[in-house]
């Protein structure tokens, strides 16, 4: 963990699943959650809900042991593996608010956002980003970027690459990189507001770029996900589930006194 903690949780997006031991049929635009219990020690999920909010039901884990959470697209036919017998799955359909994810780049990894975008609405995520044609767009694109940065259901993806840095930390030599400097000023300047701690930035290390190197030192005080190793992780942020769900604690102890 780093000192600027992560909170996942939004007051507009609750959680909407079916819960199932065994198989859940796979719904459109719904993606599914494998939870794998494993033994682990001293690990957390690293976001929390802010006061106030309500989180959505936790399932826990079976046998009081830590479970690991994963994402699949399907479920593979037949029964599961031996191995994975005490899975709980469920299929999570988030809101349609929710769905939004806003995504800041520079143009050095234009080309790959094209594949990038279709992964994640394949995930069942609606991207907004500069390449797509939108009404709103053409007439005035600060108006555009704005509404996404001020709606406060809609996660940032901030992809990270060398040429990145140089717009937000340059003078900026194009109009795309003089937008991409803006969206910076703008979440950089939320992220002082609320305390130094990052609600619905995701910042993404794309392959090109180092992290030491190329990410802003603020953005370096939270998780920054690397681009594919870390799909997983990635896509538990946005659907803002935890990676582990710790066992339920007994609530009470029992003592025994023993004469001497």
């Amino acid at each position: 963990m780093t000192s600027g903690p992560e909170a996942a949780w939004l007051p507009s997006c609750q959680h909407c699943y079916d819960e199932d031991a065994s198989t859940v049929e796979p719904r459109p635009q719904g993606s599914q959650i494998s939870q794998e219990s494993q033994r682990h020690h001293g690990i957390r999920g690293h976001h929390r809900p802010p006061p106030g909010d309500s989180p959505a039901r936790p399932v826990a884990p079976p046998g009081g042991v830590m479970g690991e959470v994963s994402v699949m697209t399907s479920y593979p036919a037949g029964p599961p593996p031996a191995d994975r017998t005490q899975e709980i799955r469920r299929t999570i359909s988030l809101p349609e608010e929710c769905r939004n994810v806003f995504i800041t780049y520079s143009i050095d990894t234009a080309r790959e956002m094209i594949p990038f975008s279709k992964f994640l609405s394949d995930q069942g995520f609606k991207p907004a980003i500069d390449i797509f044609d939108n009404p709103v767009r053409r007439m005035d694109i600060t108006r555009w970027m704005d509404s996404y940065l001020n709606n406060k259901s809609v996660l940032i993806i901030v992809v990270i690459s060398p040429k990145y840095k140089e717009d937000v930390e340059g003078e900026g030599d194009d109009e795309h990189g003089l937008h991409t400097k803006y969206i910076h000023s703008q979440i950089q300047n939320e992220f002082i507001r609320q305390g130094s701690l990052n609600f619905r930035l995701v910042p993404v290390l794309f392959p090109s770029a180092i992290k030491n190197k190329h990410v802003p030192s603020w953005l370096l005080n939270t998780r920054v996900y690397r681009w594919p190793q870390d799909t997983q992780d990635l896509l538990l942020r946005l659907l803002r589930e935890e990676r582990y769900i710790t066992p339920t604690l007994a609530r009470d102890l029992t003592l025994t006194v023993r004469p001497l």
